[in-house]
């Protein structure tokens, strides 16, 4: 969603337990002159001191700093022996943290790029040491999102080379998963909706299968279409194309029993959701909406007939970002349960923080809950440790992963 500031306000679940100041009849409003400037529609508030310990709904949670430094950074991998790989969208760089220190200089070896996007590390990565991630080409206008891979040899990426190659689309952002079976799910920003043709250029359209803008695609590991995805032998589709209709959508996991892809979308004023992706379905954006455009001027509701219906929705908004169904040990009330990073919530800059989704059995969502938003940090990726913990990617421009554990 578009992250100017509007007056609006939410309730958040979690509240911070080692500061508390009390409110008594002389506690006078800061002046608005006095609020500290931070840069304009985005993040910079300071990190509060840590590590910290925070109440959520079922147990406190500390948190401590991993590593900081990382300009917005966009991706966060957690690698199987714990050393972690950040990528970051505008320095165009991956950068290393090994046993808890992070490198300062980038990993060698990405080709010249326009942005840098999500990173992956193959379901074998133990045997092969392939590092997949995503970028789009170098160039103005419309530049083709490339999915990529490299082997990973510690400093650098080397026999690096482009797997897959989209049509040109506008620039944005991608998320990546790999499915159960092995296929990778790449996500592509439809955001600017429908883009009329220009200069030779052709139109498109995040609901038409001929291009990759505002898709979700699904490719085997070496970059080529399952022969059983939807759009295969169609004349005029794209064959890598898995669903359409999809506006900004930055996460993307498989649901851990069933394998299911699912799948975090930003609605433009409002209607953020997650989705469970099926072959062929039609995610209705530009026309259909559960918020509002920018302008806060109506869109049509989704619950029509060819248009797939979300699983759940946000209202206000969170800017979601970063997704995964936690499944270790060290969190046991929130076993399956899902974990969505939020961005910015109802627009309210410094409104941010972790959303924790509960289902029952029948995927009905029973619970639902915001913490760690003191932090006031834009939340722009969470994974699952092979320690069992859950990390956080803050995009600021002293951006910095964070590591939660049991505090009890």
């Amino acid at each position: 969603m578009s992250e100017v500031p509007l007056k609006l306000g939410s309730v958040f679940a979690a509240s911070v337990v080692f500061l508390s100041v009390p409110v008594t009849a002389q506690t006078v409003p800061t002046p608005a002159a006095q609020v500290p400037a931070v840069r304009n529609q985005r993040g910079g508030f300071p990190m509060p001191a840590l590590p910290a310990v925070f109440e959520t709904s079922q147990q406190k949670v500390r948190v401590s700093l991993v590593a900081q430094g990382l300009d917005r950074p966009w991706s966060l991998l957690i690698l199987p022996n714990g050393d972690m790989l950040v990528s970051m969208r505008y320095s165009q760089q991956i950068r290393a943290i090994r046993k808890g220190i992070l490198d300062p200089n980038p990993v060698a070896g990405l080709p010249p790029m326009r942005l840098m996007f999500d990173i992956a590390a193959h379901p074998k990565f133990a045997e092969n040491r392939w590092i997949y991630f995503s970028y789009s080409k170098p160039g103005t206008g419309r530049t083709p999102i490339v999915l990529a891979r490299g082997r990973y040899e510690g400093s650098s990426l080397v026999n690096v080379q482009d797997l897959y190659v989209s049509d040109p689309v506008t620039a944005g952002a991608s998320r990546m998963a790999f499915a159960p079976d092995g296929s990778i799910y790449m996500t592509v920003s439809g955001a600017a909706g429908r883009v009329a043709a220009t200069g030779g250029e052709p139109a498109l359209d995040p609901r038409k299968p001929d291009t990759a803008h505002g898709k979700v695609i699904r490719l085997r590991d070496d970059g080529s279409a399952p022969p059983d995805n939807p759009f295969v032998g169609r004349p005029g589709a794209r064959p890598e194309i898995y669903t359409v209709g999809h506006r900004d959508h930055f996460g993307i996991a498989p649901h851990p029993t069933t394998g299911q892809m699912f799948h975090v979308e930003l609605g433009p004023y409002g209607g953020d959701k997650v989705n469970i992706l099926k072959a062929g379905a039609d995610y209705g954006w530009p026309d259909y909406s559960y918020g509002r455009n920018n302008d806060s001027s109506p869109i049509a509701n989704p619950n029509v007939p060819g248009i797939e219906p979300a699983l759940l929705v946000w209202l206000p908004a969170i800017t979601p970002s970063g997704l995964l169904f936690y499944t270790g040990e060290k969190f046991p009330a929130w076993k399956g349960n899902l974990m969505v990073g939020s961005v910015v919530r109802g627009r309210v800059r410094g409104a941010s923080g972790v959303e924790r989704v509960v289902f029952n059995d029948k995927m009905w969502e029973i619970q639902r809950e915001s913490f760690l938003t003191e932090l006031k940090q834009r939340i722009r990726d969470i994974r699952q440790g092979s320690d069992g913990l859950i990390y956080l990617l803050t995009e600021e421009v002293n951006g910095a992963v964070l590591k939660i554990e049991p505090a009890d």
